[in-house]
């Protein structure tokens, strides 16, 4: 088995990116209006609600799905900025992609939702892919 031989900086910095581009993805400059539109929300519905446990367990994510990342890309002896990005694909493709595809069916929820999900995923997994194809 390869050693698993991480770079935990490259990890952190693309934590870091992916939590923030989250910032970005649902705030009124991108996607914020759609998104509350998908969950038949409104501003007022999202101040009442407390972000920072929300907050703490996005971190979280990002950071265990980084270092899952960071693995898959090393073990697949990914070396470029090309196989980094589809290295990141294919994790959004084949995990995050198809099983939230899969909730949403169940719990009912609109193409719209699982769209703007679904990217904010895909968009922080390539970046970090990028990073791990180049940073080692």
């Amino acid at each position: 088995m390869p050693e698993m031989d991480v770079n935990y900086l490259a990890v952190f910095t693309a934590t870091i990116i992916s939590f923030v581009l989250g910032a970005f993805w649902y705030s009124s400059i991108m996607f914020g209006k759609q998104y509350m539109s998908a969950l038949n929300r409104t501003e007022e519905d999202m101040k009442k609600s407390s972000p920072m446990p929300s907050y703490l367990i996005s971190f979280a994510a990002w950071l265990v799905a980084t270092y899952v990342l960071a693995n898959i890309v090393n073990f697949s002896g990914a070396n470029t900025l090309g196989n980094g990005l589809v290295m990141g694909f294919l994790c959004w493709l084949g995990f995050t992609a198809s099983f939230a595809l899969m909730h949403n069916s169940f719990e009912g929820r609109g193409i719209t939702l699982w769209l703007i999900n679904s990217g904010y995923n895909l968009a922080g997994l390539l970046i970090s892919g990028a990073i791990f194809g180049v940073w080692k």
